[in-house]
């Protein structure tokens, strides 16, 4: 696993303050998936494949609003300030990544990391209006 080449590719997104739009586990947290705003047509979603490892702090001790769910768009304040690689020492076949979101941060040891950028059209996520 090459990890300056992976950190690159995250890099690419241009991650830095943009609005974090979503994250989601898979398969009893074997995959972790972050989606990132893009623009209005596309958004980015890096995937944390073969997960040894996922923890993370938020912001439930002082925020206002009782449960994430209950917020919309500009009420979430999760935006991209740091995404950083490295080898875990542990075992060289998995990486080791830190996330810093703002109002969350997140650690995370896995096997693999995917990056892809998806149309927004295709995604709905909690926070969005849903029309019935």
């Amino acid at each position: 696993m090459n990890i300056e080449l992976l950190q690159k590719k995250i890099d690419d997104t241009k991650y830095w303050d943009m609005s974090i739009l979503d994250i989601q586990t898979q398969y009893f947290n074997d995959e972790v998936y972050i989606f990132i705003e893009n623009d209005e047509e596309t958004c980015w979603k890096i995937c944390f494949l073969s997960c040894y490892k996922v923890s993370y702090e938020t912001d439930a001790n002082w925020r206002k609003i009782d449960n994430v769910k209950e917020m919309r768009g500009g009420q979430l304040g999760y935006d991209g300030q740091d995404i950083s690689l490295k080898k875990y020492e542990g075992n060289q076949n998995f990486v080791e990544c830190f996330l810093d979101l703002s109002i969350m941060t997140m650690n995370i040891v896995c096997k693999e990391i995917q990056v892809e950028k998806l149309n927004m059209e295709e995604n709905r996520f909690f926070w969005q209006e849903r029309s019935i």
